[in-house]
């Protein structure tokens, strides 16, 4: 939503795709060591998500 001025506010330009279980006791919700798969996926999943926007501005 943007608020009175139409300034875009962060519910506009940015849409979670992932969800998140609150653990705090690691740094950014994710364990120390993540495996190749893991990361694999990640790197996958945000290259997905630029190609995505790369089209729309098209």
């Amino acid at each position: 939503m943007a608020d009175e001025n139409g300034t875009p506010d962060l519910d506009d330009v940015m849409v979670p795709t992932e969800t998140v279980t609150p653990d705090h006791r690691e740094h950014a919700k994710e364990p120390k060591h993540l495996d190749d798969d893991a990361l694999e996926k990640r790197a996958e999943h945000e290259q997905q998500l630029v190609d995505e926007n790369a089209q729309r501005r098209d």
